[in-house]
Order: C-alpha cells, then sequence, then structure tokens
C-alpha cells in the first residue's frame, strides 16, 4: 500500500487534547490507511525527569507511554491503530547518521488500518531516540517523498476554517511565521512540507487550509 503522508503529531501537540481528539476524528474520517501517524516526546518527559529519572531513561518511558495512549485515544474514536516503535522488529534503524526503513516489515503491517510510530529506532541493539524532524524527513526520502504534514500551533488557524492556501519558502518566511505558526521542532526543517489543522486533514489530499513550505 502507498503511503502518501506522514502526519506529524509534535511535542507540544502532544499535550493538547482538543487537538488530539480533532485529529483522531479527522483520522477516522480518512477511512483506510493512506498514511503513517508518527510521534516522539512531549512534556511528559520533563514531569518524569523532575522525579529524579535520568533524561535518556525518562524520553525512551515518555514515549512509550504515549505511543500506547495515542492507540487508546484513536481507540475511542473508532479507529482500529497498531502503534509500533521504529525499533520493533527491525523496522526502522540507524548507523551513525543514516536512517534506514525496513519496508519488507512495514508491508508485514499491510493490513492495519492505521500505523502510529514512535521516533525510537533501532541502534547497536537497542531503542535510540531519534528527533522527530530527522526521523520525519528520513521517513519521507525512504517512501518517495512522501508528504510530510505538520500542524499549525496557531488556534486560530483552527477556529478560522476559511479556505487559505499560500506557498513559502524556508529561506524567506513571513516575519513572525515560525514564532506563531510553527511547531517549535520544526522552525529550521528546511524541507518540504505542508502545514495544515487538525480538522482540515479529514480532507486529504485536497486540503483548504494549507501552507507550502519548500
Amino acid at each position: 500500500m502507498p503511503i502518501n503522508f506522514i502526519a506529524v503529531l509534535d511535542h507540544e501537540h502532544l499535550e493538547n487534547s482538543v487537538f488530539l481528539t480533532a485529529f483522531a476524528k479527522s483520522l477516522a474520517k480518512l477511512g483506510d490507511r493512506k498514511g503513517l501517524v508518527v510521534h516522539g516526546d512531549s512534556p511528559y518527559t520533563d514531569r518524569l525527569i523532575q522525579t529524579g529519572m535520568m533524561r535518556e531513561d525518562a524520553r525512551l518511558r515518555a514515549i512509550k507511554d504515549l505511543n500506547k495512549r495515542l492507540v487508546g485515544l484513536f481507540a475511542d474514536q473508532g479507529i482500529p491503530t497498531i502503534g509500533i516503535h521504529g525499533f520493533q522488529k527491525g523496522l526502522i534503524t540507524k548507523q551513525e547518521d543514516a536512517i534506514s526503513l525496513n519496508k519488507k516489515a512495514l508491508d508485514a503491517h499491510h493490513a492495519a488500518p492505521n500505523l502510529l510510530i514512535s521516533s525510537l529506532v533501532e541502534q547497536s541493539g537497542g531503542p535510540q531516540h531519534v528527533p522527530l524532524p530527522q526521523f520525519s524527513r528520513s521517513l519521507s526520502i525512504e517512501l518517495n517523498n512522501a508528504d510530510i504534514l505538520l500542524f499549525s500551533k496557531n488556534e486560530k488557524d483552527e477556529i478560522l476554517i476559511s479556505e487559505s492556501k499560500e506557498k513559502l519558502s524556508w529561506g524567506n518566511l513571513p516575519a513572525g511565521f515560525a514564532e506563531t505558526t510553527l511547531p517549535d521542532e520544526f522552525r529550521n526543517f528546511d524541507y518540504p512540507v505542508k502545514l495544515t489543522t487538525a480538522t482540515d486533514f479529514a480532507n486529504w489530499p485536497s486540503l483548504n487550509k494549507v501552507t507550502k513550505i519548500e
């Protein structure tokens, strides 16, 4: 099954229950899987660190917990989802700075209506966190440049649902755009993305409110 998009649940949005519910409802409307949903860690990691855990241990636990929580959230919206981590069954491996996707392992999940994949990959025989931008970019390249979908952090974009289509350049973004709209992790991404909203995600591939950044 071709993968047409990679929907990115970034650090900030993972703490936004309103966004996650809207995203889940849109995912349900898309029907059969057309893309992948990926995530990294969230502010939950910092809360675990405050209990005395080391950062790497806290991040691993937070990402694993998030994966289960998101699968449960999607299930509440009637969306059958398999939650997996990149390190499982050699799905995604990292050697030095190169990240590789085992497409046969991915195809083995072809019957799953939706796949939720965390940014924990296999390195030296164990799980290793990869920053979400690097993870998303690598997957896109491995999947024939599948569209990377980011979601605006500007709450007004979610409320004002009028049609809006723009095309911008990473090297010449409008003043204040990155700070108000882009997820913080992706401010200096410098790779083609489509920025949309959780609600408009239901209209994929004919998005009504989308900003292309190349």
